[in-house]
């Protein structure tokens, strides 16, 4: 054999020996580590949105001020925009002391479902005589078992009724919530727009067992005017893994629909009328205005 077919010959060799030896080697590294594989580190970053998703809601229940029965409809659709961020529209409709009103919300944000949400969301209601308007950064933060999660801007609501003034200014809506088992969420809550505060305690239950992904909401809200308002529903989840934990969609799939939470924390703003003079409250009560006493009587 030449010197040139040996030399060949083992050049050849030893470029083909050199992935079987970088495997082995690999190999060798992975079964003698110590460390458990559970425990590795893997740098594993879930998707903003986990696939497109949704959900319907319904409740009902009722308010002291004014004193009526409620109900309320609404669903959302999540969608994922590449591996980082993701958009949400909501829809709403509610109803109050037989008056009806719509509200919609538009979301875009990026979100890694381990330690964060962060983005920027517009909502308005659109009621008999007013409407509201509120946008600004939305954010959540997820600390194992508790999530934080807020909406806050600016916000303004326009009236038909030339007697009530036009008004805007700051908002805010927050919740902290603990999840005390996967499928169970507790929160409490507090929101503030234009000057109108309001408390709330919540809670959502996923029934696993069912089937398929069905949640019993309940919620109760007291107003800083005194009124107060309790509400029960359901919620249906869609697209998905239907198999998956309540906390799970609530930080991988889609964010809360905030056209209920303007229903909700708006109070009397939707509904206000305008401040009567006494002369109209004395007509309105049944009286006539005694212009020189300045006082409402009654026939006797």
């Amino acid at each position: 054999m030449s010197v040139l077919r040996v030399t060949k010959a083992a050049l050849l060799a030893s470029v083909f020996s050199i992935p079987f030896g970088s495997a082995a080697s690999a190999a060798d590294l992975i079964l003698t580590s110590p460390e458990p594989v559970e425990d590795q580190y893997v740098d594993l970053v879930l998707p903003a949105v986990s696939a497109i998703n949704g959900k319907l809601e319904l409740d009902f229940g009722g308010i002291t001020d004014p004193e009526s029965a409620t109900f309320r409809a609404a669903g959302s659709l999540s969608v994922p925009i590449g591996e980082r961020f993701g958009v949400q529209g909501d829809v709403a409709i509610g109803n109050i002391d037989d008056s009806w009103s719509f509200g919609g919300a538009l979301h875009a944000f990026t979100r890694d479902p381990s330690s964060y949400l962060l983005g920027v969301t517009a909502g308005v209601v659109v009621a008999d005589g007013a409407r509201l308007a509120a946008i600004g950064p939305e954010a959540e933060l997820y600390l194992d078992r508790i999530s934080l999660e807020g909406w806050a801007g600016w916000a303004a609501i326009d009236y038909d009724d030339i007697a009530m003034p036009d008004e805007n200014g700051f908002f805010a809506i927050g919740d902290v919530a603990w999840y005390p088992t996967d499928d169970w969420r507790l929160s409490l809550g507090a929101a503030s727009i234009l000057g109108r505060e309001s408390l709330k305690l919540a809670t959502e239950y996923q029934f696993s067992s069912l089937g398929f992904p069905l949640s019993g909401v309940g919620e109760v809200r007291a107003y800083d005017t005194g009124a107060w308002s309790a509400k029960i529903g359901i919620k249906g989840y869609f697209g998905g893994d239907p198999d998956k934990s309540l906390i799970d969609r609530h930080r991988q799939d889609d964010p809360p629909n905030r056209a209920l939470d303007l229903f909700s924390a708006a109070g009397d703003l939707l509904t206000a009328e305008p401040e009567l003079t006494p002369e109209e409250q004395c007509e309105l009560d049944g009286g006539w205005w005694d212009n020189e006493s300045a006082i409402c009587r009654f026939e006797t």
